[in-house]
This record gives structure tokens, C-alpha cells and sequence, in this order.
């Protein structure tokens, strides 16, 4: 009987010790998988921006969200002050007597000298900041930044208008900037101590996070996003990167011209590289790549090649009337460059053909950029098909309309990429979302008569607003993994780029939904089929108009000496 009675009790407790378990597993289980949250991205043109409140009581502030930076940087109210940030730069930040959580950072080995500053270099020039300590929320997310809420008090960046401070997100890695305790300027001493300075990703948990833009309206951050497959393992050990193995045009399967893994060195992990990085407004390549591309491109879009074609022939045409009036055979002339007259020339003659005599505002006289002419020692040679793809974009406004897309007669550009364990991916740009409108300096020829008689051309250069392909020049080679691109916010809008932190090694996934939107915190889908139905018929409007930006891109500013 003692015996039975003794059994039961064990069964019981050992039933209970089952459930304690199941229960303590399933809240550690719901601790690692916080609820998922957002916050909405305001679109800027060449960057978004999230409101991030800090302090106690919260002070609200519009950062940049960039995954290719770690730290949270804020404007502070001492920088405007000093007059080392104009009031532009819109809200700073007051912690001393504002924050009942604030509190600056000691500098232990010299508590006389301050706290301790960081000098860090972006693309548009360089930052002066201390850290400090204070609560920062983000969405529902919200922590304490223990000496790592970063303060600018000095800058010297090529920005206009509103710069609030930067949301870093970048990669998990270990944090080598070089913190000073230096007094004064900031800019001096040597590094007397390095605090480390961690991200608020970090600080607040957040395994998984995910960023998209929509045109004309909010994007989304999306915080403690659900597990995705198919992820890619960032081949990256400082940045979001992965293994890049070129572009195809027009289709998916066509070869590439530069990047492929054949062309891959001995030495080398990968032939290029690329990083999806927020925070870029263009995406960045080599400049013989890039013009790679361009006259790919040119070739497999029947109205360029057509274009350069006759551009061609009217320069041979040119160069007969060179050779004619110079009396000279053709093979002492057709080697030697054009000067700008005959380039306009060329350029009217094939206008007329193009346009059927007429001129337009978008085509008048020449319409070649000021900048980007294939200008050599003593004048310009024959252009190249790169130089023409660029051209006749400057001058869309001849071949679209309000119902007219670039869609529809440009072709596609597939980017391959790969993870370090081996998933793949190819993702398509549409020529809606490689190429935008910019203000771009625009030469023009008018023939006039000096005092009314002598019949001479005369150059205009203007500032208009033009298409241009979403692209830029930036040389970051590197020795593991070949030059590497920087794919900035045209990837943005086409895909829901997911990261995850956590992971071993940290991995991307480019998620094929809409973008959606953030209310209250909450993450809309915009599932329903009413509103399916509604994106469908504002699609057809928002594919014919590009999407325009009336500012300087921003463009990231890489250590060449760090490891990709």
C-alpha cells in the first residue's frame, strides 16, 4: 500500500516537474521571439528616414535608417549652438536638465578631459560626437543605450536641408571604432580608450528586422520579423554583403559581362561583391563595369542601338566633309577626334531624322550632358554605345508619356547573388526602377547672329531635370572579393529586404510581397482583395512616372582598409 501510495506521488511530481518545464520553455521561447512591430520610413527621394524618441519624457527625432552603419547618432542642441550646424539640419537633442535618463559618459582615466569622442567619415563628409547614455524607442522597441547614444556636436558633411542624426543597422560585427579621450575639437589625442559603442539592434534585442520603400508614400521597418527562407549567409564580414556574380540583360539566363565565379581569382573567396545598403541613394559600381553595362544594355534596347547607329553614321559623314574640305585621303583624318561643333552637329542632324525636323524643349540643340562628354586631348572621338545609352535617356521626355512607360520598351536587369552557404538568388530591376529623373547640367548650341549679321553658335548650359540611369561611379576594390558593389534604395522599392542578425553567419533574403504599411506600430499587408484591386489600378499610373530626386544622392564612404 506504501509502496502504490509512494508510486503516485512520484507519478505526480513528476508530471508537475513536466509542466514547470513545458511552461518555462515556452516563456523562454516567447522571449526569444518578440512580437513583431514597425515603424514607417518617410520618403525623402534620396533617403528615408523613421522616428526615433529619446529620452525621459521622449524627444522626437527623424533618423536616417541605414544598414550600412552601426551607431545612433543625434544632432545635438550644442552643435546648433556653436554654430557648428545650421539650423536646417532641423531638431537637436538636449539631454543635461531635458532627460531625466540622461547622462554623459565618463572618461575614467581623465575625468577632467570629458567624454570621450568619435570621429567617424561618411560619403558626405565627416562627424565629431561624445557618447552618452539615454532610452531609446524605435516602433514599439525601446532600451537603454549605455554609453553608446552617440551626440554630434561637430560636422563637416555636404547636406542640405534636414539632417536630425542616423539609425544604424548594420552587420553584427565586432565594433572597431576608435573612440578618443580627447578634449576641445575632438579631433586629436591618441586612443587613450576605446569604449564599445553597440548598436540599438543589438542593445534591444532585435534578432530580425526588414526594410522596403513604397513610391510616393511611407516605406516600412519592420522589427522582430518572422524567420524567412531561403536566406542567404552574408559573405560580409564587416557590411550586410553578399557574393555578387553580375548583371544579365533582358533575361535572366543571358550571360553577364564581368562578376561571373569563372572569372574568379585563385586567391579570391569571390570575383565581386555587393551590398544592399539602405542608406545609398544610387547603386555604386566600377567604372568599367558600369560601362559594361551601359553598352549592354544599349545593344539589347532597339531605340539605342538604332540611335547609335545613325549617330555613328552622321560623324562618318563628318569625317568626309573633314577629308573633302582638308583635301586629305580618309585615312589621315578618320583616326582624329571631333571637336564640339561637329559632335553638335552629328547630334542635330540625327535629332531631325529622330524627331522629323521637329525640336523640343527636351532635345533642343544638342542636349548632351555638360558633364559627360567622351571628350579626349584635342577634342572627342566617335562615342561608344555607353555614351549613347546615356544620351537618349537625358532625353526621354522625347519617347514617353504620361502613358507610356519606360517598362515597356526598355529592357529588364537581373543581378545574381549568392550566400556564403550556397543559396542563390536573381533579382530584377525594371528600367522604372533603374532609372530616375535628376537635375543634371545640360548644354546647349543656338545659332545666332553677332550684330545681326555674322552667323555664330553659341553653348547655354542649364540645369533641368532629366532621366539618368540609377547609377554611380565608386571604386572599392578589395583583395578577397573583387570590386564590390554598393546596391542602394532602387532595391528597396522592388523588394522586402530581410536581415537577420542572429544567425551564424548573419544572413539577407529578398521577399517577392508588397511593401505594405505601418499603422499604429502594426504591419498592413494590404491583403484584401479591394485594395488588391486598388494597388493593381494605381500600378498602371505610378509605372508610367519615375521616381524623381532634387537633391545630391547621398553615397557611402567605405574604409578600404577594413575587411568587406
Amino acid at each position: 500500500m506504501v509502496q502504490e501510495t509512494f508510486g503516485a506521488l512520484a507519478f505526480c511530481l513528476f508530471a508537475l516537474l513536466a509542466l514547470i518545464q513545458t511552461q518555462l520553455v515556452s516563456s523562454l521561447r516567447s522571449r526569444a521571439e518578440k512580437e513583431a512591430s514597425c515603424s514607417p520610413l518617410k520618403n525623402h527621394g534620396t533617403y528615408s528616414t523613421t522616428v526615433v524618441k529619446v529620452g525621459t519624457p521622449a524627444q522626437s527625432f527623424e533618423l536616417i535608417a541605414d544598414t550600412g552603419s552601426d551607431n545612433v547618432i543625434l544632432q545635438s542642441c550644442a552643435c546648433q549652438e556653436s554654430g557648428a550646424c545650421p539650423e536646417a539640419f532641423g531638431a537637436c537633442f538636449r539631454g543635461t536638465n531635458k532627460s531625466s535618463t540622461f547622462k554623459l559618459t565618463q572618461n575614467l582615466q581623465n575625468p577632467q578631459a570629458g567624454p570621450p569622442g568619435v570621429i567617424m567619415s561618411f560619403g558626405s563628409g565627416k562627424i565629431a560626437a561624445v557618447t552618452t547614455t539615454d532610452i531609446v524607442r524605435v516602433g514599439k522597441e525601446s532600451t537603454l543605450m549605455q554609453d553608446s547614444l552617440l551626440l554630434m556636436v561637430k560636422q563637416a558633411l555636404r547636406i542640405r536641408g534636414q539632417f536630425e542624426g542616423i539609425l544604424g543597422m548594420g552587420r553584427p560585427h565586432t565594433n572597431l571604432t576608435k573612440l578618443h579621450a580627447s578634449q576641445g575639437a575632438l579631433m586629436a589625442g591618441p586612443d587613450a580608450m576605446k569604449p564599445h559603442v553597440r548598436s540599438f539592434m543589438d542593445m534591444a534585442n532585435i534578432r530580425r528586422f526588414s526594410m522596403c520603400f513604397n513610391f510616393g508614400s511611407d516605406g516600412v521597418l519592420g522589427l522582430n520579423t518572422p524567420q524567412r527562407p531561403y536566406a542567404m549567409g552574408s559573405v560580409g564580414q564587416m557590411h550586410w554583403g553578399l557574393d555578387f556574380r553580375g548583371f544579365s540583360v533582358g533575361d535572366a539566363t543571358q550571360p553577364v559581362k564581368f562578376c561571373s565565379p569563372e572569372s574568379k581569382l585563385p586567391e579570391q573567396q569571390t570575383a565581386c561583391g555587393m551590398i544592399p545598403d539602405s542608406g545609398t541613394t544610387l547603386m555604386m559600381g566600377p567604372k568599367l563595369q558600369l560601362h559594361q553595362l551601359y553598352e549592354d544594355l544599349c545593344s539589347r534596347w532597339e531605340r539605342c542601338r538604332t540611335t547609335h547607329e545613325g549617330l555613328v553614321s552622321e560623324l562618318k559623314k563628318i569625317q568626309s566633309e573633314r577629308q573633302q574640305a582638308l583635301g586629305a585621303s580618309l585615312l589621315e583624318t578618320d583616326q582624329g577626334p571631333f571637336n564640339r561643333d561637329e559632335m553638335y552637329r552629328a547630334l542635330r542632324r540625327l535629332q531631325e531624322q529622330l524627331q522629323g525636323g521637329r525640336d523640343s524643349a527636351g532635345m533642343e540643340g544638342s542636349g548632351a550632358s555638360a558633364d559627360d562628354e567622351p571628350e579626349e586631348s584635342g577634342g572627342m572621338r566617335i562615342p561608344d554605345m555607353s555614351y549613347t545609352f546615356q544620351l537618349l535617356l537625358q532625353n526621354c521626355n522625347t519617347f514617353t508619356s504620361a502613358n507610356r512607360s519606360l517598362d515597356k520598351e526598355m529592357p529588364s536587369v537581373f543581378m545574381h547573388v549568392a550566400g556564403i552557404n550556397g543559396g542563390t538568388d536573381t533579382l530584377e530591376l525594371k528600367p522604372n526602377a533603374y532609372v530616375i529623373q535628376m537635375p543634371t547640367r545640360i548644354a546647349h548650341i543656338q545659332q545666332k547672329k553677332l550684330m545681326g549679321i555674322l552667323p555664330i553658335q553659341v553653348a547655354r548650359v542649364t540645369t533641368e531635370l532629366v532621366c539618368q540611369p540609377a547609377f554611380g561611379v565608386m571604386e572599392y576594390p578589395t583583395k578577397q572579393n573583387g570590386p564590390v558593389w554598393i546596391v542602394g534604395t532602387p532595391l528597396f522599392y522592388e523588394y522586402q529586404v530581410h536581415y537577420d542578425r542572429g544567425a551564424n553567419p548573419p544572413t539577407m533574403n529578398f521577399v517577392r510581397e508588397e511593401c505594405g504599411s505601418c499603422v499604429n506600430d502594426v504591419r498592413l499587408q494590404n491583403n484584401s482583395k479591394t485594395i488588391s484591386l486598388l494597388k493593381r489600378k494605381t500600378q498602371t499610373v505610378e509605372q508610367s512616372v519615375l521616381r524623381q530626386i532634387n537633391e545630391e544622392p547621398l553615397v557611402p564612404e567605405m574604409d578600404l582598409s577594413m575587411p568587406f
